[in-house]
């Protein structure tokens, strides 16, 4: 136990963490850059439609299922650590070329399929490697602190996401209010490209630990692999339950970025003040959920987590033009209810696959729970184009699109809570 101890609190393991942490930073803001309101100001430029808009934004569940290759070849790859910096690498340098299409002599049709090709690309290198790195990284990190480690991962990257999206979304309106809005996309590319380097420096500086080469572990058969996900009714159990919860995700929030800045009327920057203020909450708040998660277990910090974001679900039903005050309390609870789900319906993983299985289990979860996801949001699109295609009206009650979806919404995360009741909260877990 003491050698295990003296292990994790070496240099090169403390080293390893922080160059982790700092790379998890990086990454966010680049993430940060191709989502919400930013994206949605860069779609709408280049002529794409509020429901083109939102389905596009839910993209990245359906390049999760770019994970199942990660699972195909994993046996095959000889250095884990070159082939997570390569294509991860390329991917991020790849969402840094998408505020340069703007510059492209194309018309806008052109563009967009510019766009799509590229965006998909670059979530193609991003999460062929994602569970590789992920896995990676907790290598040098105690199990026993794995979900406390998880939120103070978070807390680093929602303080830095804080001031590098007010500072752009401030000067992105400015430049847009002069007339060339442009400039504002080649600085978010500019910027881009200063995190995607420094990203790549962080990914550099972790050891390369022996446990993640291949060659000294014989890779598992498909059938083996199989027989330890699909074979095992608790690891089915997490992907439904993750369906759930990214059905009640992507069913409205791709839908959002638009809806802010025309109908409820928000500039950028201050939609950027109002994911501060959100992200302040979530950091006041992640350290709370990591201890929670440690101590009562991820089913149960997904639980409470659900139960938060059932009322920002419920709070956004009601938001609209003459309540528009009321998208700042659901951003709130969304964004306090991710610090509960996000890293808990990663790590849940752990409690209930052997971790020679993890990176196998953690991508079949997401390629399935993504493509459901995906196809929630090309629902939902359709949905939206109907309703703004009848004046706003369903069944001729004047409503918002984005309020029916969040109704929808709701009762995805109602369904995920108890099925997280009844089906995972009395299985007996594993610690490692």
């Amino acid at each position: 136990m003491q050698d295990i101890t003296d292990k994790y609190t070496s240099k090169e393991y403390k080293l390893s963490r922080r160059a982790y942490i700092t790379e998890c930073m990086f990454e966010y803001l680049v993430a940060l850059l191709v989502a919400d309101a930013f994206i949605a100001k860069l779609l709408k430029y280049l002529g794409a439609s509020d429901a083109l808009c939102g389905v596009i934004s839910s993209l990245i569940s359906l390049s999760f299922l770019f994970q199942i290759f990660s699972v195909l070849v994993m046996g095959r790859i000889r250095n884990m650590k070159k082939t997570a910096i390569i294509f991860h690498a390329a991917a991020q340098f790849l969402f840094s070329c998408l505020y340069l299409i703007p510059f492209l002599r194309a018309d806008n049709g052109a563009r967009r399929g510019i766009f799509i090709a590229c965006i998909l690309c670059a979530y193609f290198g991003n999460y062929f490697v994602t569970t590789l790195i992920y896995k990676w990284g907790n290598t040098f990190v105690d199990p026993h602190r794995r979900a406390s480690f998880s939120s103070l991962k978070e807390m680093v990257s929602l303080f830095t996401g804080m001031i590098v999206s007010l500072a752009l979304g401030y000067a992105i309106d400015q430049m847009d209010k002069s007339g060339d809005l442009t400039r504002g996309f080649l600085l978010s590319s500019i910027c881009m490209f200063i995190f995607c380097a420094a990203d790549l420096i962080c990914l550099l500086l972790i050891k390369n630990d022996k446990k993640t080469e291949t060659e000294t572990v014989p890779p598992p058969k498909l059938s083996e692999i199989m027989r330890n996900t699909f074979g095992n009714r608790n690891y089915v159990k997490t992907v439904i339950l993750k369906c759930l919860w990214w059905g009640g995700v992507y069913t409205t929030i791709g839908f959002l970025g638009t809806y802010k800045q025309e109908e409820l009327f928000y500039t950028l920057a201050q939609i950027q003040i109002i994911n501060i203020i959100a992200c302040g909450c979530r950091f006041a708040i992640s350290k709370l959920f990591g201890r929670f998660s440690d101590k009562h277990g991820f089913v149960r910090g997904i639980q409470l987590a659900l139960t938060i974001l059932a009322a920002a679900f419920t709070v956004n039903m009601f938001t609209a033009p003459n309540t528009r005050w009321l998208i700042i309390v659901f951003v709130v609870l969304y964004n306090i209810s991710q610090a509960g789900t996000y890293q808990n319906m990663i790590n849940i993983t752990y409690a209930f696959v052997d971790v020679r299985y993890f990176v196998q289990a953690a991508a079949l979860k997401d390629c399935i729970a993504g493509v459901f996801g995906f196809l929630c949001a090309l629902g939902s699109g359709r949905l939206l184009a109907a309703i703004q295609a009848n004046g706003n009206k369903l069944f001729g009650i004047p409503v918002y699109a984005q309020q029916v979806q969040s109704a929808i919404s709701l009762l995805f995360v109602i369904a995920a809570f108890l099925f997280a009741q009844f089906a995972l909260s009395h299985e007996k877990t594993m610690l490692q």
